[in-house]
């Protein structure tokens, strides 16, 4: 029994040091800033963030668990259109309420000239996790009261470009056409604002630390390699970032040199040569030395 019990404190205290090790790994503010300086970091079309690594996961987590910082960041660290779109991208993740009450502080910065132009990708247009978001809760009074600051926005920066757009969303049409495109290929409905559902967010933070185990686990060496085809090798590569990865490349093949390692049965024969050798040497200088 005794044992038994404590086979399960130490259950508890390895889960606890494990769930310790995967917070510590959330990204800081400073991670913050110097992963919007990485030029390799970009919102690829139709408006995706990147999602490659634990890295990635830990910036989406750090915009999407506070608007305010989000939007302290967005202006005071985001001096391109790359980076401002990877703030407003990640902020998809963030619970309907909050993600409106981001929107409303972007319409606030963009009205007080502290940010110049509208922030890159699909600003209030939910390309990525808030797809038709506007249109869905449009009918909701904070949501319609934004759809009227973003419309006027895009009115002044982007004239040509929405035509009937917004007017079609106010209508209540645009929702009916969502609905019924939706409904036809059996895909969810977008969020609601009223239900406010975390949901988004706390799949996120399951994913993120799902990774971070799974890259501790390979750091270590604990997670055995699938079999690969023959032809290909396995090796373990740290990138840039410190993240491990296993990854295949081409072998040489059976036939190629491969150098002059000896094999198991070279070894012992080497070793018997030379020693035969130097017995007819030795016997041929015995003789030499009695002939004279």
């Amino acid at each position: 029994m005794k044992g038994s019990n404590a086979m399960k404190t130490l259950l508890v205290l390895s889960l606890l040091f494990m769930s310790f090790v995967v917070e510590a790994k959330k990204m800081s503010f400073e991670d913050a800033k110097a992963y919007l300086e990485d030029e390799s970091k970009a919102v690829f079309e139709p408006g995706e963030p990147p999602g490659q690594t634990s890295q990635d996961l830990a910036f989406l987590r750090f915009v999407a668990g506070d608007w305010k910082r989000a939007l302290t960041l967005l202006e005071y660290h985001a001096p391109d259109r790359r980076q401002r779109s990877l703030i407003v991208v990640a902020a998809e993740c963030m619970p309907a309420r909050d993600y409106v009450r981001f929107l409303n502080g972007v319409c606030d910065l963009i009205e007080s000239k502290k940010l110049k132009e509208i922030p890159g990708w699909s600003f209030g247009l939910g390309s990525f996790l808030k797809e038709s978001f506007l249109e869905y809760n449009y009918d909701q009074p904070e949501v319609a009261a934004l759809i009227d600051r973003i419309e006027a926005i895009y009115k002044i920066y982007e004239p040509e470009k929405w035509g009937n757009y917004f007017s079609a969303i106010k209508s209540g049409d645009a929702k009916k056409d969502h609905v019924r495109m939706l409904t036809s290929c059996s895909d969810p409905m977008p969020e609601s604002y009223k239900d406010n559902s975390k949901e988004v967010y706390i799949a996120l933070e399951k994913e993120h630390k799902k990774l971070l185990a799974e890259e501790s686990k390979k750091a270590k060496g604990k997670v055995k390699p699938e079999p690969t085809p023959r032809g290909k090798k396995i090796v373990r590569m740290v990138d840039e970032d410190g993240s491990v990865r296993i990854t295949e490349v081409d072998a040489p093949p059976e036939d190629a040199p491969v150098g002059d390692k000896p094999t198991p049965w070279k070894l012992p024969l080497l070793i018997g040569t030379l020693i035969a050798s130097a017995g007819v040497v030795a016997w041929w200088c015995f003789k030499k030395k009695q002939a004279k």
